[in-house]
């Protein structure tokens, strides 16, 4: 992330004179979802980088390079970028603070997000649910002697009278009593498991 004077001129102004006049230091606090996961960051207010309304702030770190806000923050902080990626703890992508920061992998990222909640991809979460996860678990406690024999004549009765019962398709009735869909387990059927 070093300068490389690409024009005349006087020399730009160090990496840190730039970036850290372009923070607020008054942010909001982590959500208590965070602060539960990393309890090392209650209380400490997020360090919100620039005026954007994008989800992460980014930096012009030379003539050819802009990145984004919370990488630049790491490399001042440490002296080397952040591999794989830099995550947040605090789950704002604006946020610039180095203790509401670490290195990760994308899984490691999709984990922690899954683990707080944020994520809106499975269950009743999803934008596209039309059932609750209290539903699939009735549906998996009716159905589960039966998914062994999907083309027996009460498998296929017992998959139309579900789908009658939560207005749902006789498919999508089969993808979740196998488990395909709605892959969110409920907390009664881990503790059954």
């Amino acid at each position: 992330m070093e300068h490389e004077r690409a024009r005349k001129g006087p020399a730009p102004r160090p990496l840190a004179e730039r970036f850290w006049p372009k923070v607020n230091k008054d942010g909001p606090l982590p959500s208590a979802e965070a602060v539960a996961s990393y309890p090392e960051i209650e209380g400490q207010q997020c360090w919100i980088f620039g005026k954007g309304s994008g989800r992460y702030g980014t930096f012009r770190v030379s003539v050819e390079r802009v990145a984004e806000a919370h990488r630049v923050a790491w490399f001042l902080e440490t002296g080397k970028e952040p591999t794989p990626q830099c995550l947040h703890k605090c789950d704002r992508g604006r946020c610039v603070r180095f203790s509401h920061l670490f290195e990760g992998t994308v899984t490691d990222n999709v984990t922690d997000m899954i683990e707080k909640k944020r994520d809106r991809l499975v269950g009743e979460r999803s934008a596209n649910a039309k059932v609750t996860d209290e539903e699939v678990a009735e549906m998996r406690r009716l159905g589960a002697p039966w998914v062994r024999y999907p083309f027996k004549r009460g498998t296929i009765l017992l998959k139309r009278r579900l789908a009658k019962r939560f207005g749902i398709s006789e498919k999508q009735v089969w993808k979740i009593l196998k488990e395909q869909a709605h892959n969110r387990r409920t907390k009664e059927e881990e503790d059954n498991v």
